[in-house]
């Protein structure tokens, strides 16, 4: 009796600990992260099997899809993708298949992560045990980390190593004196290499962290000497970066560290000259005296990028964006819902008003990283949660204090689990709700939005290509030399040997192969083939939305709208001419 009495006190402690309840949240998260993984997201898009066949090239060669020998820069489509999440999905490729759910693998890990950083991290600054759970459980549930986590993507890594860097930087200085700091030298100056490592390490993976990074070591120099922190960890921390980014250096100031701004930023912007030109000409016609004088100094470059930069910005940090409307690509977010659930609109708003308030070095890394962090996405266009990741640590912290908060303020226990019991309801409802409809709606609704072929076709036409001389495959699916690379895994020795490119980029800086082994990729059109009589070649043709009928047509998942439309050549030349209509296309 005895032991079981034992038994059932240690099974009690271990139920009541901290550790068993951050468990069920991580595996509460771990099941929002892969259930139903390869139906949704329903496709990969073609940056996720860029990053998941270049590093089954690097695993079977040692080389990129460009043959260069295990590169800082991946010059992929041209938009030089960084090194972080290829290399670190190596290892995984080494045991398991290259699949839609494979290349997910660090992604998810890296969810996982972020939620055990962001309770650490919550728990340093605030001491607060419960409002730190709070805070892991809603980035848990929330359909921003639940969607980037299962995807492949760079920033999802980036925001995991970033985390942590804050967590670190925070108890870099939790000893505030220097003749604190003095005593606990070797303890303080791990947190701070820690801190720079992992700060460094996320420059590695996602571009916009480059920025967010440099800005957040800057406020840290500014803050360590406004509240007289420890000179001696800040140079720790500051080494450690430095040495980590050094074999970055050449590509940060090159052209391939800054192609992909250069490709997508507001200043890149073609209409912005003919924009302003137009309101200059409105100045002249309307009053030619002197308005044109005016309108030279309020309508220009500099005053088109601020005003464009502030619209953007402002509205990633508003409720509008985040808890209403979401973000606008169909492939990043279920249309049905926003980032964050909408009931915790008026919890935000408190906790934004709570950090404001707070003062002391950790508060102010939290508001200022906030404000940091929509930066990067601004500078682009629109709200956009991939280059905007890092803002969701603090909209979450944010909404679990506003929580917590109201919580603490309700005095009668009746009041208190009333709120509790109505939180806790509506979290329940917004959850299930949520995914409910992204299992099983958005991916049959919204496939079509990663991309225009799935590995059904590329399957199918690993089937048919014995059968053909050529497989044309027109402009309508840019890139399909990567879908046909990723599901059929060609051997990465002969891709690098077999792949054409053309010799110059196109206007965005971008590079689309044209010819892979038996495959051409071009804007020649279904005409052309089918007229050209002459050549004796067995052709495959893929498009979409043609008049003529296919031989194989491949729907939507509700069976109406037709997706992909394959044609024999040879079969549908037959058939337009059985019709007699051969030479109203060939005339």
């Amino acid at each position: 009796m005895s032991i079981l009495k034992k038994f059932l006190f240690l099974a009690n402690n271990f139920i009541n600990s901290d550790f068993f309840k951050l468990i069920i949240i991580l595996l509460i998260a771990l099941f929002l992260r892969t259930f139903r993984l390869s139906f949704s997201p329903p496709r990969l898009t073609h940056d996720e099997m860029s990053i998941g066949y270049n590093a089954y090239s690097i695993l079977k060669t040692g080389k990129d899809e460009w043959g260069r020998s295990f590169p800082l820069d991946f010059e992929a489509f041209g938009d030089h993708k960084l090194p972080g999440y290829i290399y670190s999905l190596v290892p995984f490729l080494s045991f398991l298949p290259m699949s839609m759910v494979s290349i997910k693998i660090p992604s998810i890990i890296a969810g996982l992560s972020t939620i055990l950083a962001m309770f650490y991290l919550t728990k340093t600054i605030t001491k607060n045990r419960h409002l730190s759970f709070l805070t892991a459980f809603l980035l848990a549930i929330s359909p921003w980390p639940i969607h980037i986590s299962r995807m492949a993507l760079e920033s999802n890594l980036a925001l995991a190593l970033f985390s942590w860097g804050i967590y670190f930087l925070i108890k870099t200085f939790d000893l505030n004196s220097v003749k604190d700091a003095s005593k606990n030298l070797v303890k303080d100056n791990r947190a701070a290499i820690l801190a720079g490592l992992f700060l460094a390490f996320s420059t590695y993976f996602y571009i916009a962290y480059r920025l967010i990074v440099i800005l957040v070591l800057f406020l840290t120099l500014v803050l360590t000497f406004k509240y007289k922190l420890s000179k001696k960890r800040l140079l720790a921390l500051f080494s450690v970066f430095i040495l980590v980014l050094l074999p970055l250096i050449g590509q940060l100031f090159g052209k391939s560290g800054t192609a992909r701004f250069t490709q997508v930023s507001i200043f890149s912007n073609d209409g912005v000259e003919a924009t302003i030109l137009e309101q200059h000409n409105f100045c002249f016609l309307s009053q030619p005296k002197f308005l044109p004088r005016i309108c030279r100094v309020i309508y220009n470059k500099p005053f088109f990028y601020i005003k464009t930069f502030s619209k953007n910005y402002l509205s990633f940090l508003l409720p509008t964006f985040l808890f209403i409307e979401g973000d606008q690509l169909e492939y990043l977010n279920d249309p049905s819902f926003a980032e964050f659930y909408m009931f915790l609109i008026p919890f935000y708003l408190m906790g934004i008003n709570y950090w404001v308030k707070k003062k002391g070095y950790k508060a102010d890394i939290i508001k200022y990283s906030f404000l940091i962090a929509p930066i990067p996405s601004a500078l682009v266009g629109d709200p956009q949660i991939v280059r905007g990741s890092a803002l969701l640590l603090f909209v979450t912290l944010f909404s679990a204090t506003g929580i917590y908060e109201v919580f603490r303020l309700i005095k009668k226990k009746f009041y208190k689990y009333s709120f509790v019991v109505f939180t806790l309801l509506l979290t329940l409802i917004s959850l299930v709700r949520f995914f409910i409809s992204y299992s099983y709606i958005y991916p049959g609704k919204y496939e079509n939005s990663f991309y225009q072929l799935s590995d059904k076709i590329a399957l199918f036409m690993l089937e048919k290509e014995s059968d053909y001389d050529l497989i044309y495959i027109d402009k309508n699916f840019p890139d399909a030399h990567i879908l046909i690379s990723f599901y059929n895994q060609i051997d990465p020795s002969w891709y690098q040997d077999n792949i054409v490119r053309p010799v110059s980029q196109d206007g965005f800086g971008f590079s689309h192969p044209t010819k892979l082994g038996k495959y051409e990729f071009g804007d020649e059109l279904l005409d052309g083939f089918i007229c050209n009589e002459e050549d004796d070649k067995k052709v495959l043709y893929v498009s979409n939305h043609l008049e003529i009928p296919a031989d194989w047509v491949f729907k939507d998942f509700s069976n109406v709208h037709t997706q992909v439309q394959v044609y024999d050549i040879d079969q549908t030349r037959d058939k337009l001419k059985k019709a007699k209509l051969f030479r109203n296309i060939c005339h």
